[in-house]
């Protein structure tokens, strides 16, 4: 079911978007639902990050830790999965510039045109591998909400499995 929102926006902000659309060749309804979608998911990982953190003593109580590690074999063997996906793009962009952003990322596993690293939601994929817990992938990647890097407790099983990701 779909509902219709409206709302008002700078007219300089709105003759930017309409050019913008012109050059991408996007259309507007699909454009806004994806920034409505985008913003949904990044609150949802800001909230996610706060419970995280007061949870936190809860959660150490358990051991989930290194859960990924088990894992990365398998995702390796699986392109079509979002973990492979995601960890490539990871890869694809450090070998590209040496440091990965989230941006950078995002914009990889969101080209359709890449099936290999097409991710269609990527936000929640990502932020899944950012947590150790029982309904979580397993940790894998850490950020400061620009910069990304691998996990400490995962990175030396991962890079072993480096060229398995990128193939």
């Amino acid at each position: 079911m779909q509902k219709e929102i409206c709302f008002t926006i700078d007219s300089d902000v709105y003759e930017k978007l309409m050019m913008a659309l012109q050059l991408s060749g996007e259309d507007q309804e699909s454009v806004l639902e994806n920034c409505v979608k985008s913003y949904i998911a990044k609150t949802f990982g800001e909230i996610s990050e706060e419970y995280s953190l007061d949870k936190k003593k809860a959660i150490a109580d358990r051991d989930y830790t290194g859960k990924a590690i088990q894992r990365i074999p398998d995702w390796s063997a699986k392109p079509n999965q979002n973990n492979h996906k995601i960890i490539r793009a990871f890869f694809t962009a450090e070998d590209s510039s040496g440091s990965v952003t989230l941006d950078t990322m995002e914009k990889l596993c969101g080209d359709k045109s890449k099936s290999e690293l097409y991710v269609a939601n990527f936000k929640n994929n990502y932020a899944q591998m950012k947590l150790d817990g029982p309904k979580m992938y397993g940790k894998v990647f850490e950020d400061d909400g620009e910069n990304v890097w691998i996990w400490k407790e995962v990175e030396e099983v991962l890079r072993k499995f480096k060229d398995d990701f990128l193939e």
